[in-house]
């Protein structure tokens, strides 16, 4: 008995020419494209663009491979930045693994969308997604970026660029989120930060550290636990205001207060901080090294100018996120809170 459900000749003809062998070419062709396409190209065009946009810099990627349709994953991935005068060695930054993931549909609504997934050194992780999208047409349009980041466990002991900037070791895992868009027009940057540092601490007891301005030799600082750090920067009309910036750690106390401009490009972003850190009599009296270099601090001039009425230290960060970033004296300076 035929069943009901049989096709006749001339239906099984038309499914087969108009169906079934176009979806068997479409899946050759992403196939073939899958296979063949130029990873190694695309590699050496993401070093190019790396090295072009942060001139001096070196990047290094081990491998290069697809990851389903629109996805690519990079393993070993090194980033060496620019080396400033006077540096005896270049910061550099090292991801195990990055996979990134490009939203096909999103092209047809005039938008670009990444996801992505960062594995950091020492077993922490970054995920997220990136969108640019253009808003009107000719002389009005105007473009944004938003950047949307979960941070889990990320180890700054891993991350060499801390330690290069400070000098010393730095302890502690990040963990938080962060909901930016960038936009042309500073009114449409907005946004909101929230992170915690878990169990800060600074120092070793071996690396020197520049704690006297203007000294020819720097002192090897005793481990000061910091605690846990909270941050929390809302941002409106381009400009990230600090909610929140303390720590109220074993050895030392951290507050903070101030504004960070945000532009495109980022780089260009203008940080404006002012930042406290009171140190317990406790670690500055916790060893002879410790006695010596406080002692040794109250005496030099140019510290004093750090030294708030209270003992606490106050200085102003100042610059270009993407540049300089310099400390200044802020000892006269009031908190708002």
């Amino acid at each position: 008995m035929p069943s009901r459900f049989a096709l006749s000749e001339r239906a099984r003809t038309i499914l087969s020419r108009f169906f079934v062998f176009p979806l068997y070419f479409v899946c050759c062709l992403f196939s073939s494209a899958y296979e063949t396409f130029p990873y190694d190209r695309v590699r050496e065009f993401a070093i190019h663009q790396v090295e072009i946009s942060v001139p001096g810099a070196e990047l290094e990627i081990v491998s290069l491979e697809p990851a389903w349709v629109s996805g690519v994953e990079a393993t070993g991935v090194r980033l060496r930045l620019p080396q400033e005068p006077g540096e005896e060695r270049r910061a550099e930054i090292t991801i195990p693994r990055v996979y990134a993931r490009a939203g096909i549909l999103s092209y047809l609504f005039g938008t670009t969308d990444v996801v992505f997934e960062v594995e950091t050194d020492g077993g922490g992780s970054i995920t997220g997604e990136i969108t640019d999208a253009t808003s009107g047409s000719g002389d009005e349009a105007h473009e944004q970026t938003r950047v949307v980041a979960h941070l889990q466990n990320v180890d700054l002991r891993r991350i060499g660029i801390i330690r290069h900037m400070l000098g010393i070791p730095v302890e502690g895992t990040v963990s938080g989120d962060v909901d930016v868009t960038l936009a042309d027009e500073l009114d449409a940057t907005v946004g909101n930060i929230t992170l915690t540092i878990s169990d800060v601490a600074l120092g070793d007891g071996r690396s020197e550290l520049m704690v006297i301005p203007g000294s020819a030799h720097g002192f090897a600082v005793e481990r000061l636990a910091a605690g846990d750090i909270n941050l929390r920067i809302d941002i409106e009309h381009g400009v990230g205001r600090i909610q929140q910036l303390a720590s109220d750690g074993e050895d030392a106390q951290l507050l903070g207060q101030g504004t960070v401009r945000l532009l495109r490009p980022f780089r260009m972003s203008a940080l404006d901080v002012l930042m406290r850190v009171n140190i317990t009599q406790a670690y500055r009296e916790r060893s002879d090294r410790t006695r010596a270099i406080f002692s040794l601090v109250g005496l030099a001039p140019e510290a004093r100018l750090y030294q708030a009425p209270d003992g606490a230290f106050q200085f102003r960060l100042t610059g270009a996120l993407g540049g300089r970033v310099m400390a200044l004296p802020a000892g006269s300076a009031t908190f708002d809170h």
